[in-house]
């Protein structure tokens, strides 16, 4: 009996381990090449989007302007078996051979910011750095009215940025005789070697009218040492990547440092993006460009304004995110001391057990059994106690952050609102109205999302209401279908919408937001557990009921393994899942019937 109950309580302790372990679905390595602002500002951003997405764990090396460095962090990733690589190459001949490695051991390859020699990668995200330097000799030509000489700092002369954005420039100037360019020198991104490389052509160049420096600090750098000499105000400094935030590009702008600034953006959250679309296996784009655009005086206070917004914005997410992980983190540890509970409640019903035995051989015991009997029934009142504290507890929380998702519809709505004026400005340049949509999008994206929740919490409150208009159903299941013809071909399953008879109105008042994601949760429930080359069909007909009403009839059939009677009284019970190979979160059909009903 004693060797019975060691091993009740050893799995039990197994199974509480393997509870409170969080399971990770895809591990992503990131090598970047450099360590300054622009690289923690792309860090951040990658580190935020994957919130976004559920068991995804990212870890960050940095190779600190070191091709070695960057070559020993590559390896480390490929010994560690990532699911997919992220790389900014330091130089791209170096870096090179070690990535088309990760690449041929069939490692998922996203080169970034910069390329390599190779067209051996899965896919890259960066702004086109050849377009960016024809952009800043088209605006040096402008700036000097197409006379005088420049002064070109590079960056390291073996990254792509380097080179694209040198070329984009001279093939800008080649049709502008009176600009000269009186020397390229590599300042190696830092500020002090640009500095001193611009003390020593000042030295024999004091006529320059121009320099443009391939980043904002080799730029500051080159102003800091034209000022030692008082020749700041004899020329015009220009640099590349537009950070806002303090002694930062816009900053400069601003304060009279730098005449104009071009936005290099990072697009971390879109290298995310395209990240999980290929660990997917959804269709993504193998180059992505980001755009770019100019900052000067003209617009330096507006782009301020909006990234302070921003990073407040940013920051309350953030804020957000860290109590949703403290309230998590507290309710795992009444999970926990509830499991423990549950375990003393089984070490009792265990002694109980050896008690009972205990009377059966000897009369005498009686008097104990009635005690150890007592004492279970305190620890059942115990355990009852604690539940209903636990479930209040918990129903505080939710209404915690029901709250808080409340409180976010009001700054996402003046969010909004400014934004869609914007758009509606006809001076807007196309790259301004783009992003504007892009900004427009995504607010509308957290609406839907905190609407989702606020819904949620409706329908445990019994607060759902039925908002319905005029809408017709079969052009609206046509169109809704659409979306899923292409993971039907990827599937190959034969997905057909039938209509049983063509002449049928099917005009109905129905609440169309809740329509479609009844009608989104049953599709994707059948996508799911049917195999491949199976079929799923969608039928809509009509049904004569008392009184001569007609209603429409939806069924979704597939070809899948089928519910069992054991599982199917079940499927509309929240949280219930009967297959742990497919993940989910067990509310979908929960929330389905609530809307149907």
């Amino acid at each position: 009996m004693k060797k019975h109950l060691l091993f009740l309580i050893l799995c039990l302790m197994g199974i509480l381990t393997s509870c409170s372990q969080k399971h990770t679905r895809y591990y992503i390595g990131v090598s970047q090449c450099s360590d300054d602002e622009w690289r923690h500002k792309m860090n951040h951003e990658i580190v935020r989007e994957a919130l976004f997405y559920e068991g995804v764990e990212v870890e960050i090396r940095t190779a600190k302007d070191n091709n070695q460095n960057q070559i020993e962090d590559i390896n480390y990733f490929i010994d560690r078996k990532v699911d997919l690589l992220i790389v900014a190459p330091n130089e791209a001949a170096a870096v090179t051979p070690v990535v088309e490695k990760a690449y041929g051991l069939g490692i998922p390859v996203v080169v970034i910011d910069r390329k390599i020699l190779s067209d051996r990668y899965t896919a890259f995200v960066g702004a086109d750095n050849c377009e960016i330097g024809k952009d800043v000799g088209q605006y040096i030509v402008n700036r000097l009215g197409g006379k005088g000489k420049i002064l070109e700092i590079t960056e390291l002369e073996g990254s792509t940025p380097a080179m694209e954005r040198h070329k984009g420039l001279a093939d800008a100037l080649k049709e502008e005789p009176g600009i000269e360019i009186a020397a390229s020198v590599d300042g190696a991104w830092l500020q002090s070697v640009a500095g001193e490389k611009m003390d020593s052509m000042l030295q024999d160049n004091k006529d320059i009218k121009l320099v443009f420096a391939q980043n904002d600090r080799m730029a500051v750098g080159a102003y800091l040492s034209a000022r030692q000499r008082q020749l700041e105000k004899e020329m015009l400094f220009v640099g590349i990547d537009a950070l806002p935030g303090k002694g930062y590009g816009v900053e400069q702008v601003l304060e009279g440092v730098l005449d104009a600034t071009f936005i290099y953006p990072t697009g971390g959250d879109k290298v995310m993006q395209v990240a999980m679309d290929i660990l997917e296996k959804r269709p993504y784009e193998r180059d992505t460009k980001l755009s770019t655009a100019l900052v000067d005086k003209t617009n330096a206070r507006v782009m301020q304004l909006q990234t302070d917004h921003i990073a407040e914005q940013d920051g309350k997410i953030e804020h957000l995110n860290n109590q949703v992980d403290e309230y998590w983190s507290r309710y795992s540890a009444q999970t926990m001391f509830l499991y423990v509970c549950l375990i003393i409640l089984l070490l009792f019903a265990a002694l109980l057990a050896i008690i009972v035995r205990a009377y059966w051989t000897k009369n005498r015991m009686n008097l104990e059994l009635s005690r150890q009997k007592k004492q279970l029934e305190d620890q059942r009142d115990q355990l009852i106690t604690l539940s209903k504290q636990l479930e209040e507890a918990t129903h505080a929380k939710l209404v915690f952050f029901t709250n808080v998702s409340h409180d976010f519809r009001t700054p996402l709505t003046l969010v909004a609102d400014p934004v869609e004026q914007l758009l509606e400005d006809k001076n807007l340049t196309s790259k301004q109205q783009s992003l504007l949509k892009v900004v427009h999008k995504n607010v509308n994206i957290l609406l839907r999302l905190v609407n989702q929740i606020l819904d949620f919490r409706k329908y445990e409150n019994g607060k759902l209401e039925l908002v319905r208009t005029n809408m017709d159903l079969r052009a609206q299941l046509q169109e809704w279908s659409h979306a899923f013809q292409t993971l039907a071909l990827r599937k190959h399953i034969h997905f057909v919408l039938d209509v049983n008879d063509d002449r049928t109105d099917y005009l109905m008042a129905l609440d169309a937001e809740k329509m479609e994601r009844v009608y989104f949760n049953l599709l994707s429930n059948a996508f799911k557990f049917t195999p491949e080359n199976g079929t799923i069909t969608v039928t809509l007909s009509t049904l004569v009921k008392e009184e001569n009403r007609r209603y429409a009839r939806l069924v979704v059939a597939d070809t899948g393994s089928g519910i069992s009677a054991q599982h199917i009284r079940h499927i509309f019970d929240r949280f219930y899942q009967m297959d742990v190979n497919h993940a989910g979160s067990g509310i979908g059909l929960a929330l389905a019937k609530a809307f149907v009903e």
